[in-house]
């Protein structure tokens, strides 16, 4: 690519010099230095700005990096510019003097954006303001993808200063990459219990801050596009339900993080029964009077399906004669589950459900007690407990399809009366994906094996039955299909 012209370099920085007011009331011109430096450091931010819109990310590097020595205020955009060159080239050079070279640029950027962060944050807009936890991350990234004799115990602990910073607030594909780290870092140290335990509680941060936000997708109201049996076009012959865009964007970022950070952990070994046990097996002894310590460790076996152990039993044992806590009374339920007292177990859910003060975790357990009596047939009081689900945590679309088949395994009557009751589990289903995106795919099987339970289209020709009829069941109306 040719050099710009002197003219058109200074057209280009008397435009920038013109739109780049900020909130502090600086301008570019302010911030680009003075004198024959700024002159200069004009031209140079010209030139790169024009290389960077033409993807030259070689001559971008050259003039960026004037910039970056010459005027690090000039804008908040010469950081996320500086990473998209380093890192594009990094991705394509094969001669290691120039990836070193490279790869020392990009973490400078990062160094430099701290020294500076303050003056930066001082007229940066809502969407650039950025924090140290933020740029700890990049750099983790940047560092952990790109160094080009990685040190993995360095990429840990630069994620972990900028995880622990964010606190709940980190992008998916930080926790995608340190997952990922972590994992690795635990395999070459499978034999030391502290790196086991390290990944375990990496696991469930990444997990706990996934799923959370997943939980926040609910929250988007989905849209309802209304069946039309009379088209043509056999897709509109039922109800659908369109994800709403937000909640589509942090799906489409997170469920893929979770499911690898769950992959991983499967792959790893590292939470079986037997390992946590070795982590965990002192240290309930040693806190049997410590509340806090206790219920962390039963969370932490329970969350790793290790609930049926003696430890985890002994845990629950300590907590609950500390004092009767959600924790300690799940505890005592899993116990009683595995020596078959059903009635007990039941009555220390119940007891956890009234002990427990959050919403959502008074319905995960009375969603719990939901399909312990669906295993045991009793689908009337399984039914109940997904109704107290639902009021506890109105977006638990796994309630509404357990209600689903409870519908369908109380279907009577002639094959007419039958269907309407697949017809009222299909708008459970449709109801779950409404407030749930995630259990879409879940809830399309389920409606898929319901449409066999639909009224023959043949049959109701001759009786002069159509579909989209209002019928009603259990006490409820729904809309008659046909198949």
């Amino acid at each position: 690519m040719k050099r710009k012209t002197i003219m058109s370099i200074m057209l280009a920085a008397v435009s920038l010099m013109v739109n780049a007011q900020d909130y502090s009331g600086t301008t570019f011109y302010d911030r680009i230095g003075h004198g024959n430096d700024s002159i200069e450091n004009l031209n140079n931010f010209a030139v790169y700005r024009d290389a960077f819109k033409s993807k030259n990310y070689e001559e971008a590097y050259e003039y960026w990096t004037k910039v970056l020595a010459g005027a690090p205020l000039a804008q908040v955009r010469l950081y996320h510019d500086g990473a998209v060159i380093c890192e594009n080239l990094l991705m394509k050079e094969t001669d290691p003097a120039k990836k070193k070279e490279y790869f020392d640029a990009l973490m400078n950027m990062h160094e430099t954006r701290i020294k500076n962060l303050d003056a930066l944050n001082s007229f940066s807009t809502k969407e650039t303001y950025t924090t140290i936890g933020d740029i700890l991350c990049r750099k983790a990234y940047g560092y952990y993808c790109f160094a080009p004799e990685r040190n993995n115990e360095e990429a840990y602990k630069i994620f972990k200063s900028g995880i622990e910073s964010l606190g709940q607030n980190v992008d998916a594909y930080v926790l995608y990459y340190f997952i990922e780290c972590s994992y690795t870092r635990f395999l070459a140290n499978k034999d030391n219990i502290q790196y086991r335990e390290d990944f375990i509680n990496d696991y469930m941060t990444c997990n706990e801050i996934c799923e959370r936000l997943l939980e926040e997708a609910k929250n988007y109201p989905a849209q309802t596009i209304p069946a039309n049996p009379e088209s043509a076009d056999s897709t509109e012959w039922e109800e659908r339900v369109v994800i709403a865009p937000e909640a589509q964007k942090i799906i489409q970022n997170y469920q893929p993080t979770l499911d690898k950070c769950n992959n991983l952990f499967v792959q790893s070994g590292a939470a079986d029964c037997d390992a946590l046990s070795r982590i965990y097996g002192s240290k309930v002894e040693s806190s049997k009077n410590d509340l806090t310590a206790l219920n962390g460790i039963l969370r932490i076996l329970r969350n790793f399906s290790c609930d049926k152990s003696d430890l985890f039993y002994k845990a629950a044992d300590y907590a609950y004669e500390l004092n009767k806590t959600p924790d300690a009374a799940l505890g005592k339920a899993a116990k009683a589950l595995k020596a078959g007292d059903t009635s007990g177990a039941m009555k220390y859910l119940q007891e956890a459900i009234d002990l427990e003060s959050d919403g959502r975790k008074k319905g995960k357990i009375a969603f719990s007690i939901a399909q312990i009596l669906y295993s045991r047939g009793n689908i009337g009081g399984c039914r109940q407990y997904c109704n107290t689900a639902l009021r506890y945590n109105p977006s638990n679309g796994r309630a509404y399809l357990l209600i689903a088949n409870c519908i369908v395994r109380s279907a009577s009557g002639d094959n007419l009366q039958r269907s309407y009751y697949y017809c009222l589990a299909t708008d459970k289903c449709l109801k779950a994906i409404s407030v749930d995106p995630s259990c879409a795919s879940m809830a399309n099987r389920q409606m898929g094996s319901y449409r066999n339970g639909f009224y023959p289209k043949s049959e109701a020709f001759f009786a002069g039955i159509k579909a989209g009829q209002t019928v009603s069941v259990l006490g409820e109306t729904t809309t008659l299909r046909l198949r």
